[in-house]
């Protein structure tokens, strides 16, 4: 345990050296450089973001793929040898424990989580292996997963990997050692059509290949990127995260991830309510992209309340002001006052705020 705490330690202090006039709050790094200079590499560049504080858990076993096939949402009994697939871990209530990819290697499978120190995945699992045959080991500290996001990212990645690049589809998993690293790269698909390219490298490796990725650049627009430029693009792009718009209060139908449940699989924890909501058409929530007349700082908490004052939703995500024409947001909203086209206002500290409302997607 001290040697992955310090590994991840060891990538904190090189981001913090190499780009000193970071901007970090309670440990979390907001922006590195610029945020607009991030902001604008997702959108048309390629921008990084580093995760080192994800849940990585090894599964070893005979009854790995059975179990999780009946304790998470997504069929995986069919999953082969470098392929990889999303699915999720809901309570009872049908609500998240939490959004995952699973990975199967030759020996072991993979299960990567959202954040590592709050152990909920974890001790989901290992609550439920009874008499299983399988063994589970948290992994988090060996390994970071780096996202490559926008535009450019596919180009860049052809003069990582070379063309290879392009085999890589929704569902396998390819091994690229190139340079000196082992990589293994998958890309997720977020219901909106945008691409994430997911390099994962061993935690001892990746401080080294961060610094060759830049010395690589070449005439790509290469930023890393922190939460602030990230929040931006995900309101932009309606992305739901953990522990935001992913967490025990939300379910998969209220945040578009309705597409990582499986119908056709049969019993799993949580099933019952989600079969419901989707049969009586049930669903009472709905994630949606909001604007707001008025500048608000997107650290305070805020309601959202009716014209009555009534409390009918919560703003999961607000945008720095100046990274998007107006300030926007995303939220969680009761259908039924949606339906009534009442007018609506945030409160913050006393001060009301009028919200407009943007469409997002169905799920499908």
């Amino acid at each position: 345990m001290f040697q992955e705490n310090q590994l991840v330690s060891s990538i904190t202090d090189y981001l913090d050296k190499k780009f000193p006039d970071n901007v970090k709050i309670n440990s979390t790094f907001r922006s590195f450089t610029s945020a607009r200079e991030e902001f604008d590499s997702l959108r048309n560049g390629i921008g990084l973001r580093i995760n080192s504080e994800l849940m990585l858990i090894q599964l070893t076993g005979k009854d790995v793929l059975d179990f999780l096939h009946r304790v998470s949402s997504n069929t995986v009994k069919d999953l082969k040898i470098l392929e990889k697939r999303n699915t999720l871990f809901l309570n009872e209530k049908g609500r998240f424990i939490d959004r995952t990819t699973l990975i199967s290697f030759e020996n072991d499978f993979l299960l990567i989580g959202n954040s590592k120190n709050s152990r909920q995945l974890y001790s989901w699992i290992d609550k439920f292996i009874i008499t299983e045959d399988i063994k589970i080991k948290d992994v988090s500290g060996n390994f970071v997963v780096v996202d490559f996001i926008g535009r450019q990212s596919e180009s860049f990645l052809t003069l990582l990997i070379g063309k290879e690049i392009n085999t890589l589809d929704f569902t396998n998993v390819r091994r690229f050692d190139v340079d000196g690293f082992t990589l293994y790269f998958f890309v997720d698909q977020e219901v909106n059509g945008i691409k994430i390219y997911k390099a994962l490298i061993d935690t001892e490796k990746s401080v080294d290949f961060i610094e060759h990725l830049f010395s690589i650049k070449s005439v790509f627009d290469l930023y890393v990127v922190g939460d602030d430029a990230f929040d931006a693009f995900r309101i932009e792009n309606k992305i739901p995260i953990y522990p935001n718009e992913i967490n025990d209060e939300t379910n998969p139908h209220e945040v578009n991830l309705i597409h990582e449940v499986c119908f056709t699989k049969g019993c799993y924890i949580g099933q019952e309510v989600i079969a419901r909501l989707d049969t009586y058409d049930k669903v009472q929530k709905r994630l949606l992209q909001i604007g707001l007349n008025d500048e608000v700082n997107p650290a305070d908490s805020f309601v959202i309340l009716d014209s009555l004052n009534n409390e009918v939703g919560k703003i999961t995500t607000l945008s720095k002001a100046e990274l998007l024409p107006e300030q926007k947001g995303l939220a969680i909203i009761r259908k039924k006052v949606l339906e009534n086209e009442t007018l609506y206002s945030i409160e913050s500290n006393k001060k009301k705020v009028v919200l407009q409302f943007y469409e997002l997607p169905e799920s499908k």
